[in-house]
């Protein structure tokens, strides 16, 4: 049931389970490059310094509500 609900993570462009793949040190503004695959839907990206989206996280809540009440 969990593996459901963090595959819609995922499509929401979520990514909670990653695996570190590749770094790339560099000097200037870029810093240093990761390269991270999702255990989940295996998309490999590149992991960016930005926060957490707070809708993400605010539908993850609903969702886990909805499947609370649900069952």
């Amino acid at each position: 049931m969990l593996e459901k609900l963090l595959i819609v993570c995922c499509y929401f462009d979520y990514h909670p389970k990653i695996r570190l793949v590749d770094v790339k040190i560099g000097f200037g503004p870029s810093g240093k490059i990761e390269k991270v695959e999702c255990k989940i839907c295996k998309k490999v990206y590149i992991r960016d310094k930005k926060g957490i989206n707070l809708t993400i996280v605010l539908l993850v809540i609903l969702l886990l509500v909805l499947v609370m009440l649900l069952f």
